[in-house]
Parts: C-alpha cells; sequence; structure tokens
C-alpha cells in the first residue's frame, strides 16, 4: 500500500471484481480498466472497451492484473498413459 493507503499505481491496469453500476450502465465482472486516481477508499478508472467512461467505485470492487493472472487455472498438457501389455 501507498501513502493514504492507496493500493494501485496510476496507469495500473485493473479489473472489476464486482458489478460496477455507472448513470444508466453497468459494468460487468472481469471489466477492465486503468487507474486513474486512487483515494484509498475510492478509486477513479478509465474502463476500456466499447463502452468505454470514467467511473468511481470503492476500492475493494477492483483487482490488479497480478492478482487476477495469479488465480487463473493453468490448462494441464495431455498426458500420455503407457500401460504394460499383458500377455
Amino acid at each position: 500500500m501507498g501513502d493514504g493507503g492507496e493500493r494501485f499505481a496510476v496507469g495500473e491496469t485493473v479489473f472489476l471484481s464486482r458489478e460496477v453500476r455507472a448513470a444508466h450502465r453497468i459494468h460487468e465482472i472481469g471489466t477492465r480498466a486503468h487507474v486513474l486516481e486512487d483515494n484509498g477508499a475510492m478509486i477513479a478508472l478509465h474502463l476500456d472497451g466499447a463502452d468505454a467512461e470514467v467511473v468511481t467505485c470503492p476500492s475493494d470492487s477492483v483487482a490488479s492484473a497480478a492478482e487476477r493472472v495469479s488465480r487463473t487455472p493453468v490448462p494441464r498438457a495431455a498426458r500420455v498413459w503407457l500401460r504394460p501389455a499383458t500377455g
């Protein structure tokens, strides 16, 4: 955490971990955004995508890209199992 309880750096890529209501839209979980300002309890974001806009939401409604990547399951490569021939 930075000074004043800041968790995210300006320009950092984050993802919404909760739905965020802004104006007449609801932005879905997983929407990608860039941090404009982090005041500790509240964070200003520029959302990516076709409905890009600037929103303000609680800091606990976003997760950093690094956190999201660490929680993504890693697909396992197909394994070939050889069974011994019986007789």
